[in-house]
Parts: structure tokens; C-alpha cells; sequence
């Protein structure tokens, strides 16, 4: 049977560029989009390379192997400057944090570092140190949207066909192939390959066969601000109550969780909040001018809280990449470098990541 691709990517936010990415490797891809690549990635201007996560700080899943991906993945498509070696500084706001980050500490001193709040005022004078931090000198932040956009252009430089304007309306699956029917404008087209894998993120609730994987979004806002001129000396990406990621003159701010929500405007209220939230770690950020507002949706799977990768139920070629929740941007990379061992072998996929057809 003729393939229009080896493997067709529905959705180019942070799971499909990284897939596409690595996939594109060894097969022809075609990657389908229906907004412009970076349009899915949940809205978020910024993201945190952080392996010690939660008010607990308890490390992710493959700890080790989650730090490198992210560097690893980014040097193999030639944009290792969008990870820069800056660290990231996890400040202990309530007074019950501060064992369990020594702990951190103490337990992995290869990847962390304990700063009494001396040593955090002399490194970092911006920072309020009242109870200390936690140091991560491997962590940092990325640019989701670039980083999405330097992934997608490797694996155009490896032959992949990028698509936008392309919205697919549905799927189905045949002996000999998985079909996709991608909305023309004035007419369909149906797209045959032998794998499908539906990286849609927040685009899932038009789906049924996705709706019924139990699948949720929660709403969630970053916000711009102009950093303000009392904040002298250098500022690592900070992680407390909220983040705080410094982009030259400017620093992103984030985030919050909305559940219930009826659009993707941004909210005046959670922009306050925001700010507010993210003053226990710099204080000045309160007024500081908002240059921007931008929201998303971050999709989970409640009752498990792991990614979704797997073939869907009752079928063996199209398979779904989603629900990568606040833990993205460690896992879809980590995920995605295992991505073609995994589509070839299912049994393979991790016991940490609930398979679709479960």
C-alpha cells in the first residue's frame, strides 16, 4: 500500500516537535498542525528545567536520564544556545520546605546544592533569602515556542513535511494503514502512513476516542513584566511559590492553575495573582510593568498523573503522546529520544507512562 508518510504527526506544540525531531531520524514524517507550529504549546513563554519539583522538591521520574534530555535533544538539532548553563534556584518560601530540600541535597549532592540564606544573598542579591534555597546547577530554562520552532526546523533539514492550516478532522484504521482526514478548506484529504500518533494536547475535547481516555485541561497563565532596576546582579530561573525566569530586560512570570475556565483569554486577576504569588521570591515584582499576558491549557490524566503513550484502545497503529501535564518539558523530551523503539516494540513503553490502551 502507498504512504503519503511513515509516520504522521497530528499536533506541532512540545510533543510533536519533539517526536517529529527524533522520528525524522530514521522515517519519513509528515507533521500536521492546525494553527502555526508553537500554537499548542500550552501557553507557556517560558519553561523549567527543574528535576526536583512540588512544594517537597522530590525528583522526576528517570532523574538523571530527564536532566540530559532536554541539552541532549537541543544539541542533536543544533539550538543548544536555548538552554543556557544558568541553573536554577529553588527558594525555600515556607518553613516546612526547608528539610525536605536539605534532604534533596543530601540525597543526590551530584545535582543539587544546599544554600543557607548568606549564601544566597551574596550569590544571588536579588533573591529573598529568608529560610535559603535549594541550587540546581544543571537545571535552567528554555523558551518552549523556540524551542518547538528549532525542533521542527531539524526535522524539516532531515526531509520532514511540516504542515500548518491543517487541521485533521478525524482518523481511522485499515489492515494496512492508519488514514488521517485533514481539512482542505473547500474539501478533505485523506493521508495514509503506517503509524499515526496524535500529539494534540489541548486541541483533545472535539475528539471522542480521546475524551474517553480521561483526559483534563487546566488553564494556565505566564505574564511578561519588565524587570525592574532595583534587581541588580545576576538571577537565576527561580522556582518557589510561581517561577521567575529572566529574559534579558524583561522576566517571565508564571504560573497558575485554572480548572475551571470558559476561554483562553488572559485574566486580569491571575495576572495579580501572579505577581503577587511570585513577590515572596523578589520582592519588587508586584509593580513591576506587564508587558504581556499569555494562557494555555496543560492536559493531564488525573488518575495518574503520568503521560498517555500508547496505541489507542482497540487499535494498533494510531497512538496518542499527551496529558504531559507541569512535567513536560522533562518528559516529552525523554519520551520522544525512545519514541521509535517504543512504536516498534509497545512492550517497551515504561511502567511510569500509562499506555493508551490500558
Amino acid at each position: 500500500m502507498r504512504y503519503d508518510a511513515d509516520i504522521i504527526v497530528a499536533g506541532a506544540g512540545l510533543a510533536g516537535a519533539c517526536a517529529a525531531f527524533t522520528l525524522s531520524r530514521h522515517h519519513q514524517v509528515h507533521v500536521l498542525e492546525s494553527e502555526e507550529p508553537a500554537s499548542g504549546a500550552s501557553g507557556a513563554a517560558a519553561g523549567l528545567v527543574n528535576p526536583f519539583m512540588g512544594r517537597r522538591a522530590r525528583p522526576v521520574w528517570r532523574l538523571h536520564e530527564a536532566l540530559d534530555a532536554v541539552p541532549s535533544l537541543l544539541e542533536r538539532a543544533d539550538a543548544a544556545e536555548l538552554f543556557p548553563d544558568t541553573g536554577v534556584l529553588r527558594p525555600a518560601v515556607e518553613p516546612d520546605q526547608v528539610a525536605p530540600f536539605r534532604a534533596a541535597a543530601e540525597d543526590h549532592p551530584d545535582l543539587a546544592t544546599w544554600l543557607p540564606p548568606g549564601a544566597v544573598q551574596d550569590r544571588f542579591p536579588a533573591a529573598r533569602p529568608d529560610r535559603g534555597a535549594l541550587f540546581v546547577p544543571r537545571g535552567g530554562a528554555v523558551n518552549v515556542e523556540a524551542m518547538v520552532d528549532a525542533l521542527l526546523d531539524a526535522a524539516q533539514a532531515r526531509g520532514a513535511t511540516i504542515e500548518t492550516q491543517a487541521p485533521v478532522l478525524y482518523w481511522r484504521e485499515t489492515p494496512g494503514a492508519a488514514v488521517v482526514e485533514v481539512d482542505r478548506g473547500d474539501d478533505t484529504e485523506d493521508l495514509r502512513a503506517d503509524r499515526v500518533l496524535l500529539a494534540l494536547g489541548q486541541g483533545f475535547p472535539p475528539f471522542p476516542e480521546l475524551r474517553r481516555l480521561g483526559l483534563d485541561g487546566v488553564k494556565g497563565q505566564t505574564v511578561r513584566v519588565r524587570r525592574p532596576d532595583s534587581l541588580s546582579g545576576s538571577l537565576p530561573p527561580m522556582s518557589g511559590r510561581g517561577y521567575v525566569v529572566p529574559e534579558g530586560n524583561t522576566l517571565v512570570l508564571g504560573s497558575n492553575y485554572d480548572n475551571d475556565y470558559d476561554d483562553l483569554a488572559p485574566d486580569p486577576d491571575a495576572t495579580a495573582y501572579i505577581q503577587e504569588k511570585t513577590s515572596t521570591m523578589i520582592e519588587s515584582l508586584t509593580q513591576a510593568e506587564v508587558l504581556h499576558e499569555v494562557a494555555g491549557v496543560r492536559v493531564k490524566h488525573p488518575e495518574t498523573n503520568r503521560p498517555l503513550l500508547g496505541p489507542l484502545p482497540r487499535r494498533e497503529r494510531i497512538w496518542s503522546f499527551t496529558a504531559l501535564g507541569s512535567k513536560g518539558l522533562l518528559t516529552a523530551p525523554l519520551l520522544a529520544l525512545h519514541l521509535s523503539t517504543y512504536l516498534n516494540a509497545p512492550t517497551k513503553i515504561p511502567e511510569a507512562v500509562s499506555t493508551c490502551d490500558e
